[in-house]
């Protein structure tokens, strides 16, 4: 017993999924602003970024400072 599949209902069966999907996601207004502080490593360096302020700290990647991590760090 073989079974036809009919494309058309295949196609409109996705198209109508992917509305549905992008309604959704459209719909929500809930948005991640992230965290105040950045870390980025680059260039042997370990960088802390204030993003609220725009402060930047630095330690060197292979010799870290201990107090590096800490929220005030080079105030």
């Amino acid at each position: 017993m073989q079974k036809k599949i009919d494309i058309k209902s295949i196609v409109f069966g996705a198209a109508l999924g992917a509305v549905i999907m992008l309604s959704v996601a459209a719909a929500s207004t809930q948005t991640w602003s992230g965290g105040r502080y950045q870390v980025v490593v680059a260039d042997g360096y370990i960088l802390k970024i204030d993003s609220s302020t725009g402060q930047v700290w630095r330690t060197l990647l292979s010799t870290p400072n201990p107090d590096f991590m800490a929220a005030n760090s080079g105030k």
